[in-house]
């Protein structure tokens, strides 16, 4: 089975991230990948760096492009030598009124065989502009990289924090907010509580830490050994993001048993469960310039109720993490996204199952061959 991936490749991106996690789990998968970068941003792993070497030649059984709508499109020369294509994307917002290059998109679309969305809020953007029907599958994570790791849940001290490019899809003034009105109206309760804001991106000025007690920004970029490190010396995550098409660092932070807070909107709503992690309220608000294009706003007073409650109540907040470390790898890793894609279009047509066959052929056995 050989597959054309055209994506970003970049440590640093939510694409980028999840176009070098799509094409390693092809690779894994027993496939020969042909990549047709967008982007590329060093460092990247090794196998993915040879898979550049390879020439663009031949014909293959899958086609995928995986960008944002403003970019997604098939060529005619694509088209020409492969036998599926599949468009596959994520959406931030309630429509695509405020997209660059709305008025082609319709037609860039349907070029497709398939196209599918990370999450349901994406997929209802997708809708109007595709004569078939929108598959839906989520990205996914490397959960091997992010094991279940034992926390002191009752220590003198509890860490939340946010992790990623915190800019303001992010939010992470809803956050900032919400536990510096928690240490007003608790101070001697909450005085163990510390947030910890990880970030690699400009926005978050140092004088926050002056201003509010125990808040501390780290603007850096980690090798994943340090990332890990941090993670298991923090209870909480905090996700009162506007919109996501997935969320990384939820669930790595899940994946190795911590508890997490999320707006209950957009890509997060494809693995919050109460068993797992915490759903945050929100409401709709105008993305500007924009007014009948929407994305969330976490409700400040839910947060506040949450992290309370979450500091209250640590054993239960143990006990989700614990089933989150065990439910989130299994729907989420990358072999079992890839997995999901092929069933999925498979479902769709005759020559989506022909690609879930070549598929099966070139499936790696059970034995460990790579």
């Amino acid at each position: 089975m050989r597959v054309l991936i055209q994506t970003s490749l970049s440590p640093y991106s939510g694409y980028g991230n999840d176009g070098i996690g799509i094409a390693r789990a092809f690779e894994d998968w027993g496939a020969e990948v042909v990549l047709l970068p967008t982007t590329v941003q060093p460092p990247l792993p090794e196998d993915v760096a040879q898979m550049l070497t390879r020439p663009v030649d031949g014909v293959f059984d899958l086609y995928i492009n995986h960008t944002d709508p403003s970019n997604l499109a098939v060529t005619p020369d694509v088209k020409a030598v492969a036998k599926y294509t599949v468009g596959w994307t994520m959406w931030e917002y309630s429509n695509f009124k405020n997209l660059t290059g709305r008025s082609t998109l319709r037609k860039r679309l349907n070029g497709f065989d398939s196209v599918v969305a990370y999450d349901e809020i994406s997929r209802g953007c997708l809708e109007p502009y595709v004569k078939g029907e929108v598959l839906t599958v989520q990205g996914g994570f490397w959960p091997q990289d992010w094991p279940e790791m034992e926390r002191d849940w009752h220590s003198d001290r509890f860490g939340f924090c946010m992790v990623g490019a915190l800019t303001e899809r992010k939010d992470p003034f809803v956050a900032i907010k919400a536990f510096s009105e928690l240490k007003q109206e608790f101070p001697e309760e909450f005085a163990p509580a510390e947030l910890h804001l990880k970030t690699n991106t400009p926005g978050l000025h140092s004088g926050i830490e002056k201003v509010i007690d125990k808040v501390r920004i780290h603007y850096a970029v980690w090798p994943d050994e340090i990332l890990r490190s941090f993670y298991a010396a923090q209870h909480c995550l905090l996700a009162p993001s506007r919109g996501e098409g997935k969320n990384m660092p939820a669930l790595e932070f899940q994946s190795t048993g911590g508890a997490v807070i999320a707006t209950n909107w957009g890509g997060h709503r494809q693995w919050l469960n109460e068993d797992c992690n915490y759903a945050l309220d929100y409401t709709l608000a105008p993305v500007a310039e924009f007014p009948e294009t929407y994305n969330a706003r976490a409700s400040v007073e839910h947060l506040k109720s949450l992290m309370l409650h979450v500091f209250r109540n640590r054993t239960e907040a143990r006990i989700k993490g614990q089933h989150a470390a065990r439910t989130i790898p299994a729907q989420a890793s990358w072999p079992a996204v890839i997995e999901r894609l092929l069933i999925t279009i498979s479902r769709q047509s005759e020559a989506g199952k022909n690609v879930w066959a070549s598929a099966q052929q070139v499936r790696r056995s059970s034995d460990g061959d790579s």
